[in-house]
């Protein structure tokens, strides 16, 4: 049994990279400009709904890679209107992600796996029992609200400790039809593209 378990996971972690391969070429295949235009529409959205209108500490990736949804503006308007702000920051040798709270998005360096990150700060794994909202990167994702990020299972593993809402951002094209999943992926409450927002069926 543990082999045939064992087994199946490995197809699936197969076919996930099938699909995210497919959809990081096409991400970096894309044409700049027209993806800051449509991350200016998907940020419109998002500033708009609700949750974020609600949220007075939200958890914000900073887009750091080829083709991601641009959060940079957000970050700084979210700071502007006074909210608090933390960003995810990847520690060497650490498993989990880590949170830096920030007050400015500036002297930004590249960390681990390319992903931009602030200079100084406390780097806390407090805070995420602190924040009212996540906001996150991602791959693909399907209409139930299933995630495929890069593989190493840094996102799962914060999201998975808070109770907070989470909210997806991307492009139309990163949208596919369904993916099998694993017991630890963590499933989006919402999903904001440049057309619509998603609201995953959880049943």
């Amino acid at each position: 049994m543990e082999k045939n378990t064992a087994a199946s996971e490995d197809s699936i972690r197969e076919q996930k990279q099938r699909i995210r391969k497919n959809i990081l070429k096409i991400r970096g295949s894309g044409d700049k400009g027209t993806l800051q235009a449509l991350s200016e529409r998907i940020r419109f959205r998002l500033e708009q709904h609700p949750l974020w209108l609600g949220c007075r500490f939200p958890c914000i990736y900073i887009s750091s890679k080829p083709g991601e949804v641009d959060t940079h503006v957000l970050i700084r308007s979210a700071l502007a209107l006074g909210k608090r702000v933390c960003v995810p920051v990847i520690e060497p040798g650490e498993k989990d992600l880590l949170l830096v709270e920030i007050r400015e998005l500036e002297n930004l360096v590249q960390g681990p796996f390319g992903i931009l990150e602030p200079v100084g700060g406390k780097r806390s794994r407090e805070l995420v029992s602190a924040f009212d909202l996540a906001v996150a990167p991602g791959v693909a994702f399907d209409r139930s609200g299933h995630r495929i990020g890069f593989g190493k299972g840094y996102y799962d593993r914060l999201l998975a400790l808070t109770t907070a809402p989470k909210i997806a951002l991307a492009f139309g094209f990163q949208l596919v039809d369904t993916f099998p999943t694993l017991p630890h992926d963590v499933r989006m409450d919402y999903i904001i593209t440049e057309d619509e927002i998603i609201v995953p069926d959880k049943i």
